[in-house]
């Protein structure tokens, strides 16, 4: 190869590099939703084991980026107390999970409440850090601190009758999976308007409710816990998988 064939190539990898690369910063930037689910691996493994759908895979996803974020956090303001560190941390974080929100918020089965969860609480979480490491500098006396974490607290509270009052309802969907004598087994996904945790659940038979058919069930909230299914109030009469379906959707009050 002559030096010119050798000069040129070079010059359309670059070029081509250049452009992915341009590419996937824009990608990431400008997301649009996508038709095909998220490959997350460390997830995805989770999700099959206990026979999820990409419902609780994204929603999995978006708790361990959530933690994740609170432990980094936490690391950097109790072991450099620099404010711009915790910019350094935040931005990719709040960044990324626009993105994603955006980009697969469409899998997921109400996709506003999760979206406004998340925002809100890495919202709340990267002030608090802030503040805190504001706080630190200025090396003030006890209470200072006592009453900050107070603040924070009522925060937290406020936010959580905020997201209650718009989104929380007493119902959620599944899906027969089972009839055995006077009980159905019903699998419920992740849904955190009505606070519960996704799983198979025993609740009290009921007519017409037969294995692939979607139910309306009444859950009973818990303080400072999940919610528990307690009946069925509803029997819809399409059959649908439990692992492909899209429980019938409702507006939130």
């Amino acid at each position: 190869m002559d030096i010119e064939s050798f000069l040129y190539t070079i010059g359309s990898t670059a070029e081509s590099a250049f452009g992915k690369c341009m590419d996937t910063i824009r990608g990431f930037l400008f997301p649009v939703p996508s038709s095909k689910p998220p490959d997350l691996k460390i997830t995805r493994g989770v999700t099959e084991k206990r026979n999820f759908t990409f419902h609780e895979l994204i929603s999995l996803h978006l708790q361990l980026c959530f933690m994740t974020y609170l432990v980094v956090n936490f690391a950097v303001v109790f072991l450099t107390g620099t404010p711009l560190y915790l910019l350094a941390v935040s931005i990719p974080y709040f960044l990324y999970l626009r993105y994603f929100i955006i980009r697969y918020g469409n899998f997921l089965i109400e996709e506003k409440p999760y979206r406004v969860f998340y925002y809100g609480i890495s919202l709340i979480s990267f002030l608090a850090f802030l503040g805190y490491s504001l706080l630190k500098l200025a090396s003030p006396e006890i209470y200072h601190y006592y009453a900050y974490v107070g603040a924070i607290a009522v925060a937290v509270l406020l936010f959580r009758h905020y997201f209650k009052a718009t989104f929380g309802r007493d119902y959620t969907y599944g899906t027969v999976e089972e009839v055995k004598n006077d009980l159905v087994r019903v699998f419920i996904h992740d849904d955190m308007a009505a606070n519960i945790k996704p799983g198979f659940y025993w609740l009290p038979a009921v007519e017409e409710a037969e294995p692939g058919r979607v139910v309306k069930v009444l859950v009973e909230d818990r303080t400072f816990r999940s919610a528990r299914p307690v009946r069925i109030l509803e029997v819809y009469l399409t059959d649908q998988s439990s692992q492909s379906s899209t429980e019938p959707k409702e507006e939130t009050e």
